[in-house]
């Protein structure tokens, strides 16, 4: 454990950095408005470190790299989590409560929030990637990060508009099951189901390969 963190201190060393300035600005903006109404980003950035750290921790245990008893139920967790960084980018949508006033302030809190959340789901597909890719075939590995995306974008719209949480799948599997069968089983009737699901496997598929593509080019 000690080499990997060792080998990630950059990488972590960034994390801290953009944490303290989340931290820096949330707190600043309930000192400012006396209103806590925002602080539910903490928890959410909370959520988002979750598929983080199961792959910092995979990514130090080659044991349970080699094994896919071990692999395929953590692989299992991480997607379940995985939503949840780039899930910070649909709080954009409480602006509309923002005032003239705050309304500047919380745009810029909200976007930096959101980028965070692209940054760290970047990492840890980026770690996952390269733990699957010496397990799995590259042409098959790219139809599974292409099918990790669109069941991102679903999980977003499952959480922000269905409000299930991650945790779900074990307190309510049968609500949880339902909901999604019906809007597979009637796709043009949900619609918007499938708009938001592509919409949001765009936009994190477009930011990683993106930034992917533009660390290759630095190299």
């Amino acid at each position: 454990m000690k080499k990997h963190i060792i080998s990630k201190i950059n990488e972590l060393g960034f994390l801290f950095i953009g944490f303290l300035f989340c931290a820096m600005l949330l707190t600043m903006r309930i000192k400012v408005t006396e209103s806590f109404f925002y602080l539910f980003l903490a928890w959410n950035l909370f959520l988002a470190f979750i598929p983080y750290g199961i792959t910092f921790i995979l990514g130090s245990k080659k044991t349970w790299q080699h094994s896919w008893w071990i692999l395929i139920p953590i692989f299992g967790i991480w997607l379940l989590f995985l939503p949840n960084t780039p899930y910070l980018i649909t709080d954009l949508q409480h602006l509309r409560h923002a005032s003239s006033e705050t309304l500047w302030y919380d745009a810029m809190m909200l976007f930096v929030f959101a980028s965070y959340g692209l940054y760290i789901m970047t990492l840890t597909i980026q770690e996952m990637h390269q733990i699957l890719s010496n397990k799995i075939d590259t042409k098959w590995l790219g139809l599974l990060f292409i099918s990790i995306f669109l069941l991102c974008g679903f999980g977003i719209y499952l959480g922000r508009f269905l409000r299930w949480n991650s945790w779900d799948i074990l307190q309510n599997p049968t609500g949880l099951i339902e909901d999604i069968a019906i809007r597979i089983r009637h796709p043009f009737t949900y619609s918007k189901t499938w708009m938001v699901t592509f919409g949001y496997a765009g936009i994190t598929s477009l930011f990683y390969y993106a930034t992917r593509l533009s660390n290759k080019v630095k190299d």
